[in-house]
């Protein structure tokens, strides 16, 4: 993954103005989705402690160990590194360079720190450390013009990708069998080797996440293709589904499912709330008789991650606000018999939201 320089600098100064209103004297994250979102590696986090920290009245700087110095200044572009050595203890650095640079207030951390670290941190620094998920939360969730890019060529690479692989759908292919083709098809695209697939046919299909299996594709069933491929480390996830013959009340069905996703996507605009655009999808579903079998949320933010803020559930009350991507994924499904999910990638705007790539929806006749 690259992040523009310029990108990595706006994203770490936004950060760093809503410090304070968070009451937090800095900002610590370690090796992983959020380091990689401000600081450009990418990462795991491990035994070994690396972290960065973005404090509220000074420049950010980064804690890594002695040996990975090298690795850390290329891959970050960063020349403030404090380093600790094997035999030192990285915690008490870590206290070091905070008293050293006068942070001394609260510090949020990445929520998906390990808290042992937290422990240890806090234990040699006598510091108070707290979750900063509604910061970090409210960045990711509002993506610049290069993330919308991204987004949209992922949201290009992985419908591309699927429809590329639908006429490879004949009688007897495995959901396993299929999910190499689809997937092959996407990375050629994406020019990623990352690829996922629900592949789901028959009843199969009315798991609203199955895992692919050995099952064999029949005619006269329903094909539900759940994919997606990232670009650049952003993520696209498309729902098509498919009949393969004339699956009996798949037309009907199908319908029903594409209305509810037209009219929650035409709903969509800065302001409204994720409880709202769910209720729209939803009480057109309950509306022809089928509200039992939607049994999921409408959908879900999207970015770096498949699955990210906001949660598009009759539970969110947060209005949406542009620069908001998000699945808009209805779905109904009838147990024994087969399920219909449509979903797209949407950019939520001022007012209104426009799809990250327009995925053909009634040419599978």
């Amino acid at each position: 993954m690259i992040i523009p320089t310029r990108e990595l600098d706006r994203r770490r100064l936004n950060v760093k103005s809503r410090l304070d209103q968070n009451d937090l004297d800095a900002l610590l994250i370690p090796l992983g989705i959020h380091f990689e979102y401000l600081f450009g590696k990418r990462g795991l986090p491990s035994e070994r402690l690396l972290v960065g920290i973005i404090p509220k009245d000074s420049d950010p700087f980064i804690i890594s160990p002695s040996f990975e110095r090298s690795n850390v200044k290329r891959s970050t572009g960063f020349d403030d590194i404090a380093v600790w050595e094997e035999t030192e203890s990285p915690y008490k650095v870590a206290a070091k360079e905070f008293a050293d640079r006068g942070i001394n207030g609260i510090i949020g951390v990445d929520p998906k720190l390990w808290i042992l670290e937290v422990e240890r941190l806090q234990e040699a620094s006598g510091l108070t450390f707290k979750s900063s998920h509604p910061l970090l939360d409210f960045q990711r969730s509002i993506k610049s013009e290069w993330e919308i890019t991204q987004l949209q060529a992922a949201a290009k690479a992985s419908t591309e990708g699927i429809l590329a692989a639908i006429p490879e759908l004949k009688q007897g292919i495995t959901e396993k069998e299929f999910l190499k083709i689809v997937q092959h098809e996407m990375r050629q695209r994406s020019g990623s080797e990352e690829a996922f697939g629900l592949i789901q046919f028959g009843s199969n299909s009315a798991l609203p996440h199955g895992i692919p299996s050995d099952r064999k594709l029949q005619n006269d069933q329903v094909a539900l293709l759940d994919c997606g491929t990232p670009v650049n480390g952003y993520q696209g996830d498309i729902t098509i589904t498919v009949p393969f013959g004339h699956p009996k009340d798949y037309k009907e069905i199908y319908e029903i499912v594409f209305e509810a996703n037209r009219m929650a996507f035409d709903a969509e605009k800065a302001g409204i709330k994720p409880s709202e655009l769910d209720g729209i999808a939803r009480n057109h579903i309950e509306s022809k008789g089928y509200g039992p079998y939607f049994t999921h949320r409408l959908g879900h933010g999207i970015g770096m991650e498949v699955h990210e803020t906001p949660y598009i559930v009759g539970s969110n009350q947060i209005p949406l606000v542009a620069g908001n991507c998000n699945s808009i994924e209805p779905g109904i499904y009838i147990p024994g018999k087969f399920g219909v999910r449509i979903e797209d990638d949407v950019w939520c705007k001022a007012n209104s939201a426009e799809r990250l790539f327009d995925t053909p929806r009634h040419n599978f006749d």
